[in-house]
C-alpha cells in the first residue's frame, strides 16, 4: 500500500496540464477532475473584459488571453511563456480551430512538454458532415435522409414535402458565411430564399428532417495505441436551444457500442470524443448525427454522473494507466464504481428555459413539444431534483465564479 501511494505523489508532483479555452463547464470539469488526482492544473483562459475569470481550489495558476490575440504570434508567445514558467507536462485545449493552430506551433514549445491532442490530419478529416454521414453508412449506422444544398438550390426542388421542416447545417462551419450551426426550413421557397442569402457556401449546406426525438450521446475516448476505452452512454431527455437540457446514463447493447469504436478507428481518433444520436424507442432506431473529437457540452454534466471524461483523456495519451475495468465496465471513473443514477442539467439554464417558456421564445429545435403548463412543472421539479453541472460543495469557489461570471458576461 506504501508503494501505490509513493507512486500516486510521484506522478502527482509531474503531472502538470495546461487547458486553453474560456472559462466553462467543460474547462471547469477538467480543473475539477485534474486537481482531485492532486495535479498542478495551469489554463490559458480566452477571456474578453465581460467573461469570467477562472477560479478554483483546484487551479494552479492561469494566464489570459485575449480573443483578437488568437491565431497570431503574440498568443502564441503569451502560450509559450506560460508553459515555461508553468513546467507545463502537457496541453489541451476545447476547440478544434485552437488545436490546430497548436499543433502548428509544436516546434514553439518547450520540447519536453507533451501535445494531448488529435493530429491536423485527424481534425480535418472529422470536420465534413457529408464524409461523416457516408462512413456512418458504410459502418451500418442508421442515417436520416440527407440531401446536399449548394448556392443553386433550384437542385433542391427534388426533396418531398413531407421531409420538411428541414434542419440545415453547414457541412464545413468554415465554408459558408454568415456563419450558421442550424438553421430550420419549412418549405422550398423559405429555404431557396435562405442559400440565395447566405454570401459564401464553399461546401454544400447538409440538409435533414427535423424529428422530435431525443438525443443519445456516446461518449469514450481512444488511445494512441487504438485501444477503445471508456464508451458509455447517455440520454438527451430534454434538449433547449438545439442543445443538451439534461442528461443520464443509459446501457447500450455491445453491438453498438462496437460500431461507435470501429467509426473512430477509421478516422484514427485518438483522445476523448462523443457521438451525437436520435433514438427513436418506438421503433427501435438510433439515427446517426455526427462524432466530435473534442470536450463539449456535456462534459461537465456527464462528470456529475460520474463519468470522468477528463481524466479519459489523460489514459488516452498514456499520462495515467488504462484499467481492464476501464474498458470492461464502459466507464472511467478512478474508483470505478457505478454512474450515478441521476439525471443532470444546468440551473441556469433550466431558468432561462422557464423564462423562454413563459415569454414564449421556444422553437420547434427544443424538445420535447409539450403544453407550456408542463414546461414551466417539469422545469420547477427539476430545478429542485436534477443534480447541476457546475454546482460542488468541495469547489465553490469554482461554482461561484462561474455563476456570477456568466451573469456579469450577460449583463
Amino acid at each position: 500500500m506504501n508503494l501505490k501511494n509513493e507512486w500516486r505523489d510521484s506522478l502527482n508532483s509531474t503531472v502538470r496540464p495546461v487547458i486553453v479555452g474560456s472559462f466553462g463547464p467543460p474547462t471547469l470539469a477538467c480543473i475539477r477532475s485534474w486537481g482531485r488526482q492532486g495535479f498542478s492544473v495551469g489554463m490559458v483562459c480566452i477571456v474578453s473584459k465581460k467573461d469570467p475569470r477562472p477560479a478554483s481550489k483546484y487551479l494552479t495558476e492561469f494566464v489570459p488571453i485575449p480573443p483578437e490575440k488568437l491565431y497570431t504570434p503574440d498568443g502564441i508567445q503569451i502560450i509559450n511563456e506560460f508553459l515555461k514558467r508553468f513546467h507545463a507536462t502537457g496541453i489541451i485545449c476545447v476547440a478544434e480551430s485552437i488545436a490546430c493552430w497548436l499543433n502548428d506551433h509544436r516546434q514553439v514549445f518547450p520540447d519536453e512538454m507533451a501535445m494531448w491532442l488529435p493530429t491536423n490530419e485527424a481534425i480535418k478529416n472529422l470536420i465534413s458532415k457529408q464524409t461523416q454521414i457516408e462512413n456512418a453508412r458504410k459502418i451500418g449506422f442508421n442515417v436520416l435522409p440527407t440531401y446536399l444544398i449548394n448556392k443553386n438550390s433550384e437542385s433542391s426542388d427534388y426533396i418531398p414535402q413531407k421531409h420538411f421542416p428541414l434542419c440545415l447545417r453547414p457541412d464545413d462551419p468554415a465554408m459558408v458565411a454568415p456563419a450558421f450551426k442550424v438553421h430550420l426550413v419549412y418549405s422550398h421557397g423559405e429555404m431557396k430564399r435562405y442559400i440565395q442569402s447566405l454570401k459564401k457556401i464553399s461546401r454544400p449546406v447538409i440538409a435533414q428532417p427535423l424529428m422530435n426525438l431525443p438525443n443519445l450521446v456516446v461518449h469514450g475516448a481512444r488511445t494512441n495505441s487504438g485501444d477503445t476505452i471508456g464508451l458509455q452512454a447517455f440520454l438527451v431527455e430534454r434538449k433547449f436551444e438545439g442543445v443538451t437540457l439534461t442528461i443520464r446514463p443509459i446501457s447500450l447493447e455491445k453491438d453498438f457500442l462496437d460500431k461507435c469504436a470501429e467509426f473512430t478507428s477509421h478516422f484514427n481518433v485518438t483522445g476523448n470524443y462523443h457521438f451525437e444520436f436520435l433514438i427513436d424507442k418506438k421503433n427501435d432506431s438510433i439515427y446517426f448525427l455526427e462524432l466530435n473529437n473534442r470536450l463539449g457540452g456535456t462534459t461537465a454534466k456527464v462528470l456529475a454522473c460520474g463519468y470522468d471524461e477528463p481524466l479519459l483523456l489523460l489514459q488516452s495519451y498514456s499520462v495515467l494507466p488504462t484499467s481492464a475495468e476501464t474498458s470492461k465496465q464502459n466507464q472511467a471513473s478512478d474508483n470505478k464504481q457505478p454512474l450515478a443514477d441521476v439525471t443532470v442539467s444546468s440551473k441556469q439554464a433550466l431558468l432561462k428555459y422557464f423564462y423562454y417558456t413563459i415569454k414564449g421564445g421556444l422553437t420547434p429545435l427544443d424538445y420535447p413539444s409539450e403544453t407550456n403548463l408542463i414546461r414551466l412543472a417539469k422545469t420547477i421539479y427539476g430545478f429542485f431534483r436534477y443534480r447541476d453541472d457546475v454546482f460542488m460543495l468541495r469547489d465553490i469557489k469554482g461554482s461561484m465564479a462561474l455563476y456570477f461570471g456568466n451573469l456579469k458576461s450577460n449583463v
